[in-house]
């Protein structure tokens, strides 16, 4: 006879699974993909802190699709906020902040009144491109630094890990 709580020989043991040892490389890969990630940041907010133009990372971030709606009627803050991945609430204080220094113009949508459409100024575009401009320069200035052939190899290689990482994305956010 078994007291409750003890186990008979030969019973598996009750509790969560043990979790399978990791494939050779992959955590070294994960460690050195995280690596990568944090050099990118600490570089871009260097060369934010470092510039002139007087844009954050966020800013820009939530700044970029505008640059490509230029000769647009503007874009609504809910899909510059999702583009940025921050709330409605956080987008809308980060574009009153660059109403007034003159980087965007916020005007009611004439098609629905409850819709705000967010457009570049010229200063805002000429500020926008010139932070894009200094960031692009520290990327280049590392990335030349790889041959041709290795540079080849890399941009194939950071497409597919691209395309691995947002397949396990749960929802929309996992589709290409």
């Amino acid at each position: 006879m078994r007291e409750a709580g003890n186990q008979e020989a030969g019973e598996p043991a009750a509790g969560p699974a043990p979790e399978p040892a990791p494939e050779a490389g992959v955590e070294d890969l994960a460690q050195a993909a995280d690596r990568l990630f944090y050099a990118m940041r600490r570089s871009r907010a260097a060369t934010v802190g470092q510039s002139a133009v007087g844009l954050s990372m966020s800013q820009v971030a939530l700044l970029d699709p505008l640059a490509q709606d230029a000769e647009g009627d503007g874009l609504p803050v809910g899909r510059l906020a999702a583009g940025a991945e921050v709330s409605v609430p956080t987008a809308t204080r980060m574009l009153q902040q660059l109403e007034a220094k003159g980087v965007i113009t916020r005007r009611r949508s004439p098609q629905d009144e409850r819709q705000v459409l967010v457009r570049l100024t010229e200063e805002g575009a000429e500020r926008l491109m010139a932070m894009r401009t200094e960031l692009r320069a520290r990327q280049y200035e590392a990335l030349s630094q790889f041959t041709p052939q290795e540079r080849r190899a890399l941009t194939a290689q950071l497409h597919r890990l691209t395309g691995m990482i947002s397949a396990t994305i749960p929802g929309p956010a996992g589709t290409p």
